[in-house]
Order: C-alpha cells, then structure tokens, then sequence
C-alpha cells in the first residue's frame, strides 16, 4: 500500500509491508507523520521553524538541527568546499538576475561570496535542503522500523531521493535528465536494498534569463549554475551521504566525483550533457 502526500515542497510515496495489512497503514502514516514533523524542524519557508529562529538569532537547541549542522559541516570540509549550506547571497543574486533578465556580473558575484563568507557563522543564510531531505527521510523510516517488530519492508521516496529499510530490495528508474518531462523509459535502473538513492540535476529547477536556462545548484567557489553534468545520482548506505554526494557530483568533473564516491564507499551514475553515461558501477543496468 502506498500514501502519497505533499512534503518537503515535492512529493513524498511510502510503502510498508508487514503480515497485517492495518500494521502496514498505520505505519505508512506514522512515516508521513514524522517526516511532517522534521519538515517543521528544518523548513526555510516556515518563519516558526527551528531552522528559521537559528537564522534569526544564530543559536539553538534543538538536537536534530545541530546533528545535521555538524553533518553538513563535516562534509564541506570532505569535499573542500564543493558542498556549502550557505548559498543564500548567491541564490538571491540569481533571483534577481532573472527578474531583470541578465546574468550576474562577476563583480556581482565576487561581492555575494565575500559576504557570503563574512556572515556564514551567523547561519542567517543556512540552508540544509541539500542534506536534510535525505537525512528526514532515513530517520523518519528508522523511526517506525524501532518502533515495531512486525514490519517485513519500508519504502520511501522524496523528490529525488529514495530510501529502503528490509526485507528484498526495491528497482528504481533513472530519468533522462535530457528529456525530464518526456513519457520515455528510464536510462537505468538499480536495485537497492537497506540503502538509500538521490539523483540531483538542473533539468527541473533552474533560472531562465535571456531565454538561456541556468540550474539552480550552484558552484560555491564561483557562483556561477553547475554545467559539469547534466544530472548524477549516487546510492549510499547513508540517505544525507547520497544527498550530499549527488549535489556536489554535478559540480565537479566526472572523474573527480568517480574518486570521491568510490572513497565513501558509494556508487554513482552521471548522464553527461551530451546523452553520454558515466558509471562506478554494474549495478546500474540500461533499461
């Protein structure tokens, strides 16, 4: 059975498994339930979050929010700064770029870093989507998996992410970020199994200024919209892992995401811009 519900700004599917169909429903809602509530925790748009007062005041105490602060902390030194969580002048820069249709100057975006780097121990600018989506998804699915013994498989997707807990495995298709919006196969597909799974890319969010499109994940180092790859996707025993890796894998050259990920012991597939597939693994099979 599966609940479908609006969350995290996309949309949010689980499914559980267990003898008892009504264990199974009440589950699926007590996932969508907890995901609800770590939303509340981690949501820039909700002036009453944890998330939001932190960038209000620069503290907090919530224990959920410093453990994924720390997280994202510890992977921008990982990646050397490939991954930041402090985005904020440089995404408003590009807003505005695209309200006035031209493309920021490099003055523009040499002062939006500089300020950027001055107020990041403030957090008034942290945003932890890029790690959080992930992170919510894996715990809200641990959460009912200590909770009860009479659970076989849990599924969840989110957005881009999926995360399995149990039993078997679960297949999930990997999109031509080329033609997102086309009724066309996947150009793979993989099985995970106790893993999680999260594809980033710019074919479904992106700025258009002069009739150009610019993806929104953007270059920390230079500002300027990633157009190293067209979209990758990584799976991880780890949900934030995957969500932070798939991020930066579309910011840095294949080769150099092949080598990080392989470090972390996770696995990747690119879609290069020119249709083209880059792979760590044989586990992404062509569909």
């Amino acid at each position: 059975m599966r609940v479908v519900e609006p969350l995290l700004g996309t949309r949010a599917e689980v499914s559980v498994e267990a003898s008892l169909p009504a264990v199974a429903e009440a589950a699926e809602l007590a996932v969508l339930e907890e995901v609800a509530r770590l939303e509340a925790v981690f949501s820039v748009f909700d002036e009453s979050s944890e998330l939001s007062a932190l960038r209000r005041t620069g503290a907090t105490t919530c224990a959920e929010l410093l453990t994924v602060i720390e997280l994202a902390d510890t992977w921008r030194a990982t990646t050397g700064g490939a991954f930041d969580t402090d985005l904020g002048h440089l995404t408003a820069l590009w807003n505005l770029a695209e309200s006035r249709n031209r493309a920021p100057t490099e003055a523009e975006l040499a002062a939006a870093r500089h300020e950027r780097d001055q107020q990041r121990a403030s957090r008034a600018n942290l945003d932890l989507n890029a790690i959080a989506k992930g992170w919510i998804a894996r715990s809200a699915l641990t959460a009912i998996f200590d909770a009860s013994t009479d659970l076989d498989v849990a599924w969840l997707s989110v957005g881009g992410d999926v995360v399995h807990l149990g039993a078997g495995t679960v297949r999930v298709g990997i999109e031509n970020p080329l033609r997102p919006y086309d009724n066309i196969a996947p150009l793979a597909s993989i099985d995970i199994a106790n893993e999680a799974l999260a594809t980033s890319g710019g074919s479904r969010r992106f700025w258009t200024i002069g009739g150009e499109r610019f993806s929104k994940v953007l270059d920390p180092c230079t500002g300027w919209p990633s157009d190293q790859v067209a979209s990758a996707t990584v799976v991880a025993d780890d949900a934030a892992a995957a969500d932070v890796l798939a991020t930066v894998g579309i910011l840095l050259a294949p080769e150099e995401t092949l080598e990080l990920v392989s470090s972390v012991g996770a696995e990747c597939f690119l879609v290069n811009h020119d249709g083209s597939t880059t792979s760590s693994s044989e586990r992404f099979r062509p569909v």
